[in-house]
């Protein structure tokens, strides 16, 4: 006994809903490379929000640091940063890279990071009971 003549018709258009998903999702992966451009001439380097629509941010254009204001109307350079000023927004984003690396339990070899674990796991549920 086969599937029924409605059945047979559910699955096929469930298998081909299924394969052109995948195949537009697919395409729009394949087209978004060429939209977004990653240029490395504009680097926003810090934000702080203002209120809700409006923002002053640090940014790096072409080498030269500036300091601007974001609403959602104006976008505006308010000044630009001087060479004092501009190393020390340079130290202090290498300051914040280096904190940012991992934390020292994967930087052992992977016993010694399964013992930690272990020994992590072994208090965390004593302290449990």
């Amino acid at each position: 006994m086969g599937l029924g003549v409605g059945s047979g018709y559910v699955v096929k258009s469930i298998l081909a809903l299924v394969v052109i998903i995948f195949i537009a999702n697919y395409s729009l992966k394949y087209l978004n490379t060429f939209m977004t451009k990653k240029g490395k001439a504009i680097r926003i380097i810090e934000r702080t929000a203002i209120n809700k629509s409006s923002s002053i941010c640090i940014v790096e254009i072409a080498g030269t640091y500036y300091v601007m204001s974001f609403t959602e109307t104006r976008n505006e350079i308010l000044r630009e940063l001087t060479g004092s000023e501009k190393e020390a927004v340079i130290q202090s984003q290498e300051l914040e890279e280096s904190n940012q690396e991992s934390p020292d339990l994967f930087k052992g070899k992977p016993t010694q990071v399964f013992k930690e674990l272990q020994t992590w796991y072994q208090n965390f549920y004593e302290k449990r009971k």
